[in-house]
């Protein structure tokens, strides 16, 4: 329960930090508009120069607040404060003549165009980012494995590994768990079949269990810490590729030991 309360409230610090953030980024981008358009009405130029000025706020709207949303109200925002304190006569709101609302409709539309182009570029930008940033994790993984000589060595560096990613415990065990160890661990062994936290039979424990086998060969047991909640997608697939590139660590390090004993016989 108190883990449960601990990540409601965590979530709703995080909501209302990026409420914020984007409500910053909204008023900052409205007073850069209005004062775009001041500009030019002092510097007597034709203040509809600024309605580009408009559109590239409502761009860098969308892609800071990562939502179509607040750069089409930010939009709206700038047609209604033109209409009102810019166009004749000065602070009268004219927006309701058929001419108007139909420009409003117009600007709402390319307004939201432009927030779902620019947020499903923002989207794209983060899966990159993430893959990038991903690849570059399994490359420092490969070369901490090839270094192991020891299947326990290379079992404790991916641990290691995974500790540090993940930002919760793991533990990586070789060999079959012993009596003493949590039913949801030695059912995992035996089934060799993800157990514990979040599936089903197992609303007891805060830990996920996954094998640590390959082709058809079970080495042991990794066991992740849930306290803070279940794996997402993204980390369960970085798990699977950390224990696929560990379990042929430890067989290469298996053989050669194999290997040295043969020698030394």
């Amino acid at each position: 329960m108190a883990a449960n309360k601990q990540k409601i409230l965590s979530k709703r610090s995080i909501t209302v930090k990026h409420l914020a953030r984007n409500l910053i980024a909204f008023f900052v981008l409205f007073i850069a508009g209005l004062a775009a358009v001041w500009g030019f009405s002092l510097l007597g130029v034709n203040t509809l120069v600024a309605l580009p000025v408009f559109v590239l706020g409502v761009l860098i709207a969308s892609l800071e607040t990562d939502s179509g949303a607040w750069g089409a109200a930010l939009g709206v925002t700038y047609l209604l404060f033109y209409d009102f304190m810019f166009s004749e006569p000065i602070f009268t709101l004219k927006v309701f003549s058929r001419t108007d609302i139909a420009a409003l409709i117009i600007f709402l539309i390319v307004s939201l165009i432009m927030g779902v182009v620019t947020h499903r570029m923002s989207r794209q930008l983060q899966a990159a980012e993430r893959t990038t940033k991903v690849l570059g994790l399994l490359n420092r993984l490969s070369a901490g494995l090839l270094e192991s000589s020891t299947p326990k060595m290379a079992c404790d560096f991916a641990q290691e590994f995974l500790t540090k990613v993940l930002k919760r415990s793991v533990t990586m065990s070789l060999g079959k768990p012993d009596k003493n160890a949590e039913l949801a661990a030695r059912d995992c062994y035996e089934l060799r079949a993800p157990t514990g936290f979040g599936e089903p039979g197992y609303r007891d424990t805060t830990t996920k269990y996954l094998p640590l086998g390959m082709k058809g060969r079970l080495h042991g047991v990794v066991a992740i810490d849930c306290t803070s909640g279940n794996l997402d997608n993204t980390s369960i697939s970085l798990v699977n590729a950390v224990i696929a590139q560990t379990l042929v660590a430890a067989e290469r390090n298996e053989l050669i030991e194999s290997n040295n004993g043969e020698e030394e016989l």
